[in-house]
């Protein structure tokens, strides 16, 4: 004989005297309804737009919290363009946080398009552990200077943290950072 007894929690089976608790796969299932909730209520989010002499300059995303927020999936939370149409900046924030895993968490442009700077943040913070977490670039393209960061401390085991090039590309200045401490050669 099964018997089946539902409270406000979970279901409960009683099958010849064992039970089975089905708690955790309703509370799972409960969360992933709220993360689709959320997700779905994210997508249907308008921007607020702000207009000048008939242009769009910004394009910003908001929490209900009143900062700035937008899942960085979906793409940045504040775009700034310049009066030309081209992009000024890309900024990804997470409630009211720089924040992006997946690419930099700030774009700025040249007002030729070319980009001028990435910064890659986590929570906030200069983070990149696969290459330099901030690059700035020439208006023809090339870099300009970079630096590694890990943790908000400047950092890098195997090269230089921070790096200056000439417009042709070769490096004229380097510095050796280790956990936020320089390392003197």
């Amino acid at each position: 004989m099964v018997t089946y007894a539902t409270n406000h929690i979970g279901l409960t089976v009683s099958n010849n005297n064992k039970k089975f608790e089905y708690i955790n796969t309703f509370l799972y299932n409960m969360s992933l309804l709220e993360q689709w909730k959320n997700a779905f209520v994210e997508l249907l989010k308008s921007p607020i737009i702000t207009v000048e002499h008939g242009l769009i300059l910004k394009l910003e995303y908001k929490n209900k919290h009143n900062e700035l927020h937008r899942n960085p999936e979906l793409g940045p939370a504040i775009i700034k363009y310049y009066e030309n149409g081209y992009i000024r900046f890309e900024r990804y924030w997470v409630n009211g946080m720089s924040h992006r895993l997946e690419g930099p968490a700030f774009i700025q442009y040249h007002i030729n398009g070319y980009i001028c700077f990435e910064e890659y943040r986590v929570n906030g913070k200069r983070h990149r552990l696969e290459g330099p977490a901030f690059i700035q670039y020439y208006k023809n393209g090339n870099a300009c200077y970079e630096q590694y960061w890990a943790n908000g401390k400047p950092h890098r085991l195997e090269g230089p943290a921070f790096i200056r090039y000439h417009k042709n590309g070769n490096a004229y200045y380097e510095e050796y950072w280790v956990n936020g401490k320089q390392k003197i050669n």
